[in-house]
């Protein structure tokens, strides 16, 4: 172990961790903080910055998003003295902690709730609640094949994700009071931030009265006021919100969310990486925009690449396991601009698909661990339908051409130049249409080209153009094969595989 890294949590590579499938520290089948602490030379050797917890709130449910308690620790997990000690010894190691924080909606079990459900306690206003008969309230209102309102005592309050999940009045301002309060809780346990769930969704028309049309300005506002309330509290601290929407919306939330996952983009890389053809840059072309975008709503907004996350299918299976495919896919998201967020298990090439608890299954630590042997870590609470051929980290780690070692080799390239990414961000035009590239320029006056050779065969790109341009003024700084290098003819890039070179400007 390294002691003593600073941690740099608005920078790097973070890891997306759902504690009930990492690791086990207790026998009971059930991942917890311990367990997680006893997995962190892995987590080091990953070379990760920081760290996303899945809920880890008292809850009703095997995931978490409805919230019982927001100040405590589930049983199952640990306490909130485990928490503490996880900061303070990824603190060592160069880690960040961020928590997963739902504020769209608490669970009927939250004692707020069940205050609420009293017309005369003054929580009633701190949840959405109606008597049925205002008419700009339609309580036919139904989203994702459910009611919106769900009746209860005579009266209906608004559940948006569905009946266990009743949907703050974030209008009240005692309401925004109390959010404040967890949050600085959570930071003076050690967190280091937040993932912000359902940032788009606060305010979402079906739970709103017809007359209330600025409901998105409302979200951005409320989220300015949490953010900029965190900052005062650390002003390090990475904060990144849940924004499922189109590019043009994410952008507008960029106002008030410093960092915002990019939705839509793991389906553009897997496409491009079946496709075998670059389609005229348009990734990157894309991108472009969708930076440009965010940066004229906010020039420090950070972007959180990714390739899939807890709600979504595995992309490993969606290449039916090619390991070429998954180590480009991988390569193209971990070198954009922003912190990329690695989905755990991805590193494996883990395999999973809907419902969502086998998107969600047990981290594969050995082989015996598969059938609750192996490592005494293994977590046990759900079986994988899709993960029997999948190599554990342990065979992994001692193989050198292995998924996981890639991810090693990259995240690590990835947060050594962690500042490098953060510059100016430009389409490079490689003149193959089966070469993704871009161009990302420092501030001290170089750049990088990132290349991906998305083909079946060796491709050239084309040379920088240029002062100090030319295969003597190119160094190769990483690759995911042999056989990438500057030549007078071009930037060679082998098969399936990406390349980054640099040269001063």
């Amino acid at each position: 172990m390294k002691e003593n890294r600073a941690v740099q949590a608005q920078s790097g590579v973070y890891y997306s961790l759902f504690t009930r499938s990492f690791a086990d520290s207790d026998g009971d089948g059930i991942g917890d903080i311990n367990g997680i602490i006893s997995k962190l030379d892995y987590l080091e050797s990953l070379g990760v910055s920081g760290v996303w917890l899945l809920p880890v709130f008292p809850s009703h449910s095997y995931h978490g998003y409805d919230v019982d308690d927001y100040y405590d620790i589930n049983p199952q997990y640990g306490t909130i003295g485990d928490f503490e000690r996880l900061c303070s010894e990824c603190q060592k190691r160069g880690i960040a902690v961020i928590l997963d924080m739902p504020l769209n909606h608490s669970s009927v079990h939250n004692k707020w709730f069940i205050d609420s459900t009293d017309p005369k306690n003054p929580r009633r206003a701190w949840y959405r609640w109606t008597d049925g008969k205002d008419p700009k309230i339609n309580l036919k209102a139904s989203v994702w094949n459910h009611r919106v309102w769900n009746e209860l005592g005579g009266s209906y309050y608004s559940g948006l994700y569905f009946h266990g999940m009743p949907d703050f009045n974030h209008d009240n301002p005692e309401v925004r009071d109390e959010f404040k309060k967890i949050l600085a809780y959570w930071i003076s346990k050690g967190a280091s931030g937040f993932r912000f769930d359902a940032a788009n969704h606060l305010y979402d028309s079906v739970k709103l009265p017809s007359d209330i049309t600025d409901g998105q300005d409302r979200a951005v506002r409320f989220w300015k006021e949490m953010t900029d309330f965190v900052f005062s509290k650390k002003p390090d601290a990475f904060m990144v919100g849940e924004v499922w929407d189109t590019a043009g919306v994410r952008a507008d939330y960029a106002r008030g969310l410093p960092s915002a996952f990019h939705f839509d983009l793991g389906t553009k890389i897997i496409a491009a990486v079946k496709s075998g053809s670059a389609s005229n840059n348009a990734l990157a072309k894309g991108l472009a925009g969708d930076y440009e975008a965010a940066a004229a709503k906010n020039p420090a907004f950070i972007d959180a690449p990714f390739l899939a996350n807890h709600d979504q299918n595995r992309f490993a299976l969606q290449f039916k396991n090619d390991a070429d495919s998954i180590k480009l896919a991988a390569s193209i998201y971990l070198f954009l601009p922003g912190v990329p967020f690695v989905y755990y298990g991805e590193e494996l090439g883990m395999n999973g698909a809907k419902p969502d608890e086998q998107i969600r299954t047990p981290f594969i630590w050995s082989a015996g661990g598969k059938s609750g042997g192996g490592d005494l870590a293994q977590t046990k609470w759900i079986e994988s339908k899709y993960n029997a051929k999948t190599i554990p980290a342990d065979a992994q780690s001692s193989d050198k051409n292995s998924i996981l070692n890639f991810y090693r080799k990259a995240i690590s390239f990835r947060t050594q130049n962690a500042a490098a990414f953060f510059g100016k961000f430009s389409p490079y035009d490689a003149e193959n249409p089966a070469v993704a590239a871009w161009k990302i320029e420092r501030a001290d006056g170089s750049a990088l080209y990132c290349l991906f050779n998305l083909s079946d065969a060796e491709q050239k790109a084309a040379l920088p153009q240029g002062a100090g341009a030319g295969a003597a003024g190119l160094k190769l700084l990483f690759s995911g094969k042999k056989g990438c290098k500057a030549q007078k003819d071009g930037l060679a890039v082998p098969a399936r595989s990406c390349a980054i070179f640099s040269e001063k400007i």
